[in-house]
């Protein structure tokens, strides 16, 4: 989903000749869960359906075909999810996406859409009554979806997209048990236009701008407590870390960096654990990552390997995926989340200065 962040939010640099056009949708959805890990077998079997209406703006200008010869269309989403199996429950899901459409003559068309957003759910994780779901212990928990398919014009008026869908509930670690859970939909969808929906074809003319840089950055990181986790047996009261890198501009909307940080996570075990999994409090690491930069906001994915002994739930390796915005010319703002292997760590809160 978050791939098609730049084609958007460079997009918004632009003031000229955006035209933006409003369009509804109404949308059928039927699939089957997956199960990636035995912790969610409960899954096997499960076919979710769900019916979900769109509000949104659809953009026609050369601005936001300049991009990537695409065209952007951004908006709302609010369905409504029925697992049909007694342990996982239903939904009601209210989503923010982004749309690139890309035009195939008069009357075909090729799109990709990512959502985020939050779900409430029946059916959360109870020690008493719904032991067997170990994918969300929450009623209300993030959501995330991508999908991707064709279009075609069946009116001046009326869009049919048929599309293939991922979708994914969980927490990143914020309460246990939380293994998460995925599913796969086929949807039709119906668009409509209260103005017409033609796509506009423009001349394409490449857009180039000086990448500048490099530039350095330092910063602060911060996550408050969080559950015990089943198999690690330890519950983290808080992280503090500082962090620095270098980012090195290779286009208008990609940086490669390096850097170094070093964190503290104070931890309390479980008393059932049969030995100290606390230590080490204090690990350093180096990274490498890749940074979209999009105007006042900036995307990035990070690899991370520990310099130094870590905590014997952890592996030695790491992945982080962050958003951050920028306040000010040197200041900026976001959030991170860290992963080890497919099993969610934290989300951060973070402060980074610009030198």
């Amino acid at each position: 989903m978050l791939l098609l962040l730049p084609n958007y939010l460079s997009a918004q640099q632009e003031t000229d000749s955006v035209i933006c056009k409003k369009v509804f949708a109404l949308t059928f959805q039927r699939g089957t869960a997956l199960v990636h890990k035995a912790s969610v077998s409960s899954a096997k079997d499960v076919k979710p359906v769900s019916i979900g209406v769109d509000y949104s703006l659809q953009q026609f200008g050369y601005s936001s075909f300049s991009i990537c010869r695409t065209y952007l269309r951004r908006g709302f989403n609010l369905s409504y999810l029925d697992f049909n199996s007694p342990v996982f429950g239903k939904g009601i899901i209210a989503s923010i996406f982004l749309q690139p459409v890309y035009r195939i003559g008069k009357s075909f068309q090729f799109q990709f859409r990512g959502d985020a957003g939050i779900g409430y759910f029946t059916k959360p994780y109870d020690k008493e009554s719904n032991s067997t779901n170990l994918a969300y212990s929450n009623h209300f928990t993030p959501y995330l979806h991508l999908s991707s398919g064709i279009g075609f014009r069946i009116s001046k008026k009326i869009t049919a997209e048929i599309n293939g869908n991922f979708n994914h509930i969980s927490n990143g670690h914020a309460n246990q048990p939380n293994a998460g859970l995925n599913w796969m939909m086929l949807s039709a969808s119906v668009l409509y236009y209260p103005e017409n929906n033609m796509l506009p074809k423009y001349k394409y003319v490449h857009a180039k701008r000086s990448p500048g840089g490099p530039f350095i950055d330092a910063g602060i990181m911060f996550t408050p407590g969080q559950a015990f986790h089943d198999l690690w047996k330890a519950k983290r009261r808080y992280m503090l870390g500082m962090f620095t890198q270098i980012s090195f501009p290779v286009s208008r909307i990609n940086a490669l960096t390096g850097g170094v940080e070093i964190s503290y996570s104070s931890y309390k075990n479980d008393e059932a654990a049969p030995h100290d999994n606390s230590q080490p409090g204090v690990t350093t690491a180096i990274t490498l990552g890749h940074e979209f930069l999009l105007g006042k906001v900036i995307f990035s994915q990070q690899m991370g390997k520990y310099i130094t002994r870590y905590p014997s739930f952890h592996t030695g390796y790491y992945h982080r995926w962050g958003l951050r915005y920028k306040l000010s010319n040197h200041l900026f703002a976001g959030f991170n989340l860290k992963v080890h292997k497919e099993v969610a760590d934290l989300i951060d809160f973070r402060l980074q200065y610009r030198f």
